[in-house]
């Protein structure tokens, strides 16, 4: 399972702050060659799963619920220190065909990431046979809301920090000047017919005209606010605001019915 991951000049749904803090982790860790890598990763996350599966099982358990952790940014392909929805994807699928599990917790804190794998992560969760139940005690912020609304009951710890970001926009950076400064002579030519390839990039760089890129991220955002009205159809409140992306605290969450519960992690369970 591999891919690599691409925070700019594509679409991406992640609360801004949040992206600059990762960003910034991931520079002193390439700094410092901590990473991990991705069979690693996905070892790791892949034990978690299987251990509460043999912890129950030891101890007699016939059917019992299942927590999956997201936590850190959305991304597409595990890497860095986090798991891939791919690698998600892959176990969400392993559990729905598990007789064991009644019923499957996302333990979400994220500030959102990728646009890219997280709408097919989205729409698998909101289809599985299997219950599920979203819950958050930290952030649940654009892409990580998305795998959130997916679930079909939406809970959040009082003390959680924020919710919402339901956005898309396309972070733009053009590295040019930093391989010209070591001596490259950087000439893109295009074939004559290749008048629309790379568009976007080419409109912003020649000409500063961000439109094409704004296109861009408003059929992805299009997409995600279609999914969220379907996700939780006549359950969440159109304040004018939720849309567009604002923040909200978990009761001011609570009122518009971006989640449908305050409470603990451990009472989330019980739900099942």
């Amino acid at each position: 399972m591999q891919g690599i991951n691409n925070f700019f000049n594509e679409p991406i749904m992640i609360e801004h702050s949040f992206m600059i803090n990762v960003l910034s982790q991931l520079a002193l860790s390439f700094k410092n060659g901590s990473f991990q890598n991705q069979d690693r990763i996905n070892e790791n996350y892949f034990n978690k799963i299987n251990t509460q599966l043999s912890s129950f099982t030891d101890a007699g358990v016939n059917r019992f619920p299942v927590v999956v952790d997201i936590i850190g940014p959305i991304i597409k392909y595990s890497d860095w220190y986090y798991t891939g929805t791919q690698t998600i994807l892959q176990v969400m699928k392993e559990l729905e065909n598990d007789d064991r599990v009644s019923g499957v917790l996302l333990n979400l804190d994220s500030g959102g990431g990728m646009g890219d794998g997280t709408r097919e992560l989205a729409n698998y969760i909101f289809n599985m046979k299997t219950p599920t139940i979203g819950y958050s005690g930290g952030l649940v912020c654009s892409a990580a809301l998305y795998l959130f609304a997916a679930c079909k009951y939406r809970v959040a710890s009082p003390h959680a920090s924020w919710l919402g970001s339901l956005g898309t926009y396309i972070p733009y950076a053009n590295y040019d000047g930093i391989l010209e400064k070591f001596g490259a002579m950087m000439k893109d030519i295009y074939a004559t017919e290749s008048s629309l390839k790379n568009f976007a990039w080419r409109e912003m760089v020649d000409n500063q005209n961000s439109i094409p890129f704004e296109e861009m991220a408003n059929a992805f955002n299009s997409e995600f606010i279609a999914d969220m009205k379907s996700f939780y159809r006549d359950q969440l409140q159109d304040d004018g605001k939720v849309f567009k992306g604002d923040l909200y605290r978990p009761k001011e969450a609570l009122s518009i019915g971006l989640v449908q519960q305050l409470c603990s992690k451990e009472e989330a369970l019980q739900l099942f």
